[in-house]
């Protein structure tokens, strides 16, 4: 997959110099950021290799016309409101350079014709699926703890599939969640990975998916969506690994699960939950799937100690794989 180009072109000569750095030092591996101070500096640089993202000030873009530059131009505005429409999408310039970032690849991904092209990672993504149907199982805090260990070692993406995640509350982004990635993909959008790095936030190392905010949301995603999503990811994502947080709400569960390499499931071991688990079973038998079964490792924590500690071993194991 070949890097774009993303320049940011502005007079204030300090604006512009710690902007590209902090773009080269925390940005996204799919872009390449570079500075400039003047438009003709700019447009010579660029002359051979044209930017696909251009930040440019609003002193610069009465000088420069859609037509004349094939790159996607974004005006960076001193001004946080607008009071007619301009002529080029409109970034506030003072926020943080991530919120800049973010906000210019969702811009590109919703005008760009074209697909970023294919990953090119060292194997499959790994697709491990943490499920129970049992509740207060500790499920989303393990699933959770081992993400956060393999994203020390691997790009691991966390893709919560729960009705109520209580992601806004522990982790608030205030942006846009998993919903909008699937009507972007229903739409037949090319720059999935694009898309994908507007809305992703980050715990530590781990990125994760924004959750959806309603049921109502997670039943509108149907199975045929979960699988191109899946394939999506595998073929556009610069992701080795995928933590799936399962529950009964997503459509397709078993599509799901069939489609993890491992499935993790929290267990309990009282006699309620003995026969939960049972119920469990033998419905996966009727159904002829018994693939589920054998490819998932049934696990049992009796303290918060003993989760983190298993999580541990398991990221370090799947680390080296």
């Amino acid at each position: 997959m070949k890097r774009k180009q993303i320049a940011v072109c502005d007079e204030e000569r300090d604006y512009t110099l710690r902007f590209a750095e902090y773009a080269g030092r925390h940005g996204n591996p799919l872009f390449v950021v570079h500075g400039f101070t003047g438009l003709e500096e700019f447009l010579e640089d660029t002359k051979e290799h044209p930017a696909d993202i251009v930040l440019l000030s609003k002193k610069y873009t009465k000088d420069l016309k859609k037509e004349e530059y094939p790159g996607q131009i974004i005006c960076l505005s001193e001004e946080e409101y607008q009071e007619e429409e301009p002529e080029y999408p409109v970034i506030y310039k003072y926020q943080s350079c991530l919120r800049i970032l973010k906000k210019a690849y969702d811009i590109y991904a919703e005008r760009t014709p074209a697909s970023l092209g294919t990953a090119l990672r060292l194997g499959k993504m790994k697709r491990i699926g943490i499920f129970s149907p049992l509740g207060r199982i500790g499920k989303t805090s393990f699933a959770l703890a081992l993400g956060k260990e393999l994203a020390k070692q691997r790009r691991t993406l966390y893709l919560n599939v729960e009705e109520f995640s209580g992601f806004e509350s522990l982790y608030p982004s205030g942006g846009q969640t998993l919903s909008e990635l699937v009507y972007f993909m229903k739409q037949g959008k090319k720059a999935f990975a694009c898309k994908l790095e507007s809305i992703t936030g980050k715990i530590g190392s781990l990125s994760y998916i924004p959750p959806v905010k309603s049921p109502l949301e997670l039943r509108d995603i149907k199975k045929e969506d979960w699988e191109e999503l899946l394939t999506a990811l595998e073929k556009e994502s610069r992701y080795e690994f995928v933590i799936l947080d399962l529950s009964f709400g997503a459509e397709g569960i078993f599509d799901l699960l069939e489609a993890c390499d491992t499935i993790y499931m929290p267990v309990a071991s009282d006699e309620t939950a003995r026969a939960k688990l049972w119920q469990y079973r033998e419905a996966i038998k009727l159904l002829e799937l018994e693939e589920i079964l054998e490819k998932t490792k049934e696990i049992a924590f009796p303290g918060i100690e003993q989760l983190g500690g298993y999580a541990k071993t398991e990221g370090k194991r799947w680390s080296k794989n």
